[in-house]
């Protein structure tokens, strides 16, 4: 991984020339932000207990990288999700408990990872977009203090859109992102498995 991110810092760097208008062959700057519906599950095999969140989500996210060649372009990837609904708490018993996130707070992930997007030559604009990395996840606590730990895993986003060009060098369009995280986790003393999905359509602007 530190690797591929010098090579980023490198592409970054060789990208900083002069490009051309209305062309992707140089510095690369990208961001996102939109609504979809999200999934997190946490369970527990050893004593059947799940911990579970679904509902709308925000996503928002930010692409910094530079073309190695024309509509190729490599990239550091940061994406932020959040679910709005509660969390549900149940055991192999059936029985269930909520603890309630509270107005304006959201339950939240961070990806951090790396990628491609690459730009279907022509005038359509049309993008695909690839990053792998690992993702973390908001903290529970119980009574003030902190009960999770999370051991981050493989985790990917996946995103496809199409850009409009503002001026020579802004782009803004729309696109649909997919996201799967992967995590370990432990609560007290039980250990546990973590996947959260989404699936979001976003708003892009992209300097290129």
């Amino acid at each position: 991984m530190k690797k591929f991110l010098l090579f980023i810092a490198l592409a970054v760097s060789c990208a900083l020339a002069t490009s051309a208008p209305k062309t992707h062959d140089g510095f690369f700057l990208s961001g996102t932000f939109g609504f979809g519906y999200g999934n997190f599950l946490n369970e527990f095999q050893a004593n059947g207990v799940k911990m579970e969140s679904k509902g709308a989500q925000f996503e928002t996210g930010l692409k910094i990288g530079g073309a190695i060649i024309q509509n190729f372009i490599l990239h550091g990837t940061i994406d932020i999700n959040g679910i709005f609904d509660d969390i549900r708490f149940s055991d192999k018993s059936g029985n269930e408990s909520t603890l309630t996130i509270g107005n304006n707070k959201s339950f939240r992930s961070i990806f951090l990872g790396a990628g491609i997007t690459y730009y279907v030559p022509g005038a359509a604009n049309v993008f695909f977009s690839a990053s792998a990395g690992i993702s973390d996840y908001t903290e529970i606590c119980v009574m003030g203090e902190i009960v999770t730990n999370y051991d981050p895993n493989f985790s990917f986003n996946l995103s496809a859109g199409k850009e409009w060009w503002v001026n020579n060098e802004l782009g803004i369009g729309v696109a649909l992102s997919f996201n799967h995280y992967s995590a370990k986790s432990k609560i007290f003393d039980y250990e546990g498995k973590v996947s959260f999905n989404s699936i979001s359509a976003v708003a892009t602007f992209t300097f290129n």
